[in-house]
């Protein structure tokens, strides 16, 4: 059980250098910023949709049977849901810079 810990510490560290580094170094650059915090952010965004599916998928029959989930199970769920939601808000262009739209000159 200590190694998945360690795995999802590592990749929070990461998220938290790289997304820092981004912001610190990048600011005069949006568009190269964006490009980089996208190739952060995908393959994160498709380990969360595949983790959500695979969970609920090695459930069987009990994925509706919310009552005997255990609070492992919740937080499992949860938290890669709470993990989701804001990386796929990033992808929708809420509340970010977006070059394509944003980077128009009038």
């Amino acid at each position: 059980m200590l190694d998945p810990t360690h795995v999802c510490a590592l990749m929070g560290t990461v998220n938290f250098f790289l997304l820092s580094t981004a912001r610190r170094h990048l600011y005069a650059q949006p568009a190269l910023q964006e490009k980089v915090v996208n190739a952060l952010l995908t393959p994160l965004l498709a380990g969360d949709i595949l983790h959500l599916v695979f969970t609920l998928w090695a459930l069987g029959d009990a994925r509706w049977r919310f009552a005997e989930w255990g609070g492992v199970l919740w937080t499992t769920i949860l938290l890669g849901l709470t993990l989701l939601v804001p990386r796929v808000a990033w992808h929708m262009g809420i509340g970010r810079y977006v070059d394509k739209r944003d980077g128009k000159v009038f």
